[in-house]
C-alpha cells in the first residue's frame, strides 16, 4: 500500500478529491429534485440570509394534474410547457428495481432470474440470505451459479446506489465503484480502508486506520469523514419501505425535425436569493462583531449552495442536451438503437471529473412520450460502439435476410457484422445468435 507521506501527488489527489467544499458540490450534484428542493427548505429555514424567492411550483402543479383525470385532459399545456407527459409516479423500492430490470432488454431466463432476486431484497436494499436463493433458483431454472451470480451484479448497478448488497461492506464497496474517482491509487485505498477496517471507520480509531493503510492520521481523518459523510449504507432508506415519487428533471418533445428539451426544475422549481436586509446589516458600521461574524458565516454557506445549485444546473444541461443529441435514435426507434456514451466519454469532453458525471446523472430522470427514463439508462456503455440490444437485432436483421437455400454461416454472420461496423469475433456472434435461439446454419438450411 503506498505511503501518502512519500507520495505529495496521490496526498494532493486526496486531499483535493476528498476536500469538504467539492463533496458538497458533489452531494447537492447528486440529489434527486425532490430531496433537492427538500433540501433548499431546510437550508432557508436555519439560514437568515438565504432567501427562497420563488417556492417550489412543480411538485405542486404534477400532484394538481393527477389529482383527477379531468383536470389533466382539459389543462392547457401551452401554458405548462414539459408537463404534458409526466406523471406522478409513486414506486416501492422493488417496483423501481423492476422498472429497471425492465429496461435492461434481458433474455427470458436472466429476467426471470432478476424478478425473483429482486423479490428478495429487503426494505433497506439487501438480498436476504443470498446462498440459499441463489441455490433455490440455480434448481428452478436450471442454470449455474455464475449465471445467477451475473444478474445479481446487474442489479447491484441499479438505482438506488449499493442496492442488491449481501452485506454493508458489500453495499459501501458497490458505491465506491459507482463514485468514478480518477485516481485508482485513491480508489484502492478507500476499497481497502472498508475491505479490511470498516470496524475502525465506524469507531473512528484514526489510528488503526492510519497504520493499516500506511498513511498519515490527516489521511484517515478524510476517509472516514468521506465515508460517513457520502455512502449509504441503508441504500433503500428512501423509499422507507413504502413508495417515492420518481420526479423527472428534463423533459424532451419531438419539435419538427429535432426534440425539445426543457429543465423542468429551473422553469417550475425554486429559485435562491440573499436576504437584502442582512446585507445591509453587514455594511452597517454599527453592526457589533458577533452579529457581524454571525452573519459572514451564513452569507458564505448561502453563497455556497447557491454557487452549487447554480453549477448542478449548468452541469445538467449540458449532459442532458449530449444525451439527447447521442440518443435521438433510441428516441425514435426504441431500446435496440441505444447508442454507447460512456461516462468517461462525457467527462473528457467537458473537461470534469468522471465522478461529477456519475454524481450528475445518478437518481436523475427525463421525461418522454414513451415514459420516464433514469439518465444513467441513456448512458449505456457499449462494445464497439454498439449496444449489446443493437448487436444482437443487427444479427437477428441479418438472418432474416438470408437466403434461406443456402444459411449464413456464423463466420459470414460475422463478415456482415463488420461491414455495418460491428468488429466482433465469429464466437460473440455465435453467442448472440444462441441467446436469440436462433439455429446454426445447417439447422437452419431447408431439407
Amino acid at each position: 500500500m503506498p505511503d501518502l507521506g512519500l507520495q505529495p501527488e496521490l496526498r494532493q489527489t486526496l486531499e483535493l478529491q476528498l476536500a469538504p467544499r467539492l463533496i458538497q458540490m458533489l452531494k447537492i450534484l447528486n440529489l434527486s429534485y425532490a430531496d433537492l428542493v427538500e433540501r433548499i427548505n431546510k437550508e432557508a429555514e436555519e439560514n437568515v440570509v438565504l432567501e427562497v424567492e420563488r417556492q417550489d411550483q412543480y411538485l405542486e402543479l404534477i400532484r394538481y394534474l393527477n389529482s383527477d383525470k379531468k383536470i389533466k385532459k382539459e389543462a392547457d399545456f401551452s401554458e405548462m410547457p414539459g408537463l404534458e407527459n409526466v406523471k406522478k409516479v409513486a414506486e416501492s423500492l422493488e417496483e423501481h428495481l423492476l422498472h429497471q430490470l425492465e429496461l435492461e432488454n434481458l433474455d427470458p431466463a436472466p429476467k426471470n432470474i432478476g424478478q425473483k432476486i429482486i423479490g428478495n431484497i429487503d426494505d433497506f436494499g439487501f438480498v436476504v440470505n443470498y446462498p440459499a436463493l441463489r441455490e433455490k433458483i440455480m434448481a428452478e431454472f436450471s442454470v449455474s451459479r455464475p449465471t445467477v451470480d451475473k444478474v445479481l451484479k446487474i442489479i447491484q448497478g441499479f438505482e438506488p446506489e449499493g442496492v442488491g448488497a449481501r452485506d454493508a461492506k458489500e453495499c459501501l464497496l458497490i458505491q465506491i465503484g459507482a463514485y468514478s474517482f480518477e485516481n485508482e491509487e485513491l480508489q484502492d485505498i478507500l476499497y481497502q480502508a472498508v475491505e479490511k477496517y470498516l470496524p475502525a471507520i465506524a469507531e473512528g480509531n484514526l489510528t488503526q486506520l492510519a497504520a493499516g493503510l500506511k498513511v498519515s492520521q490527516s489521511a484517515a481523518t478524510e476517509i472516514i469523514n468521506f465515508i460517513k459523510n457520502n455512502l449509504n449504507p441503508n441504500p433503500g432508506q428512501a423509499f422507507g419501505g413504502e413508495t417515492k415519487f420518481i420526479i423527472p428533471s428534463f423533459s424532451v418533445e419531438k419539435s419538427g425535425a429535432g426534440y425539445q428539451v426543457i429543465n423542468l426544475e429551473t422553469r417550475y422549481g425554486p429559485t435562491l436569493n440573499l436576504s437584502r436586509q442582512y446585507q445591509k446589516m453587514l455594511e452597517n458600521p454599527k453592526t457589533d462583531e458577533k452579529t457581524r461574524t454571525f452573519l459572514l458565516e451564513k452569507l458564505k454557506r448561502a453563497k455556497d449552495l447557491m454557487e452549487d445549485f447554480a453549477k448542478r444546473t449548468e452541469t445538467l444541461e449540458k449532459i442532458v442536451r449530449k444525451i439527447i443529441e447521442t440518443q435521438e435514435a433510441f428516441f425514435d426507434k426504441g431500446i435496440v438503437f441505444l447508442t454507447p456514451l460512456s461516462q468517461k466519454s462525457l467527462a473528457q469532453e467537458y473537461g470534469l471529473h468522471p465522478s461529477t458525471i456519475s454524481r450528475t446523472v445518478a437518481e436523475k430522470y427525463i421525461q418522454t412520450e414513451k415514459g420516464a427514463f433514469p439518465l444513467k439508462f441513456l448512458c449505456p456503455r457499449g462494445t464497439k460502439g454498439f449496444t449489446v440490444p443493437r448487436l444482437k437485432d443487427m444479427v437477428s436483421e441479418i438472418i432474416k435476410g438470408e437466403d434461406k437455400n443456402n444459411p449464413l454461416s456464423d463466420g459470414e454472420i460475422t463478415e456482415k457484422m463488420h461491414a455495418l461496423g460491428a468488429k466482433i469475433d465469429r464466437r460473440t456472434t455465435a453467442y448472440y445468435r444462441k441467446e436469440l435461439k436462433i439455429p446454426s446454419a445447417d439447422d437452419r438450411a431447408i431439407k
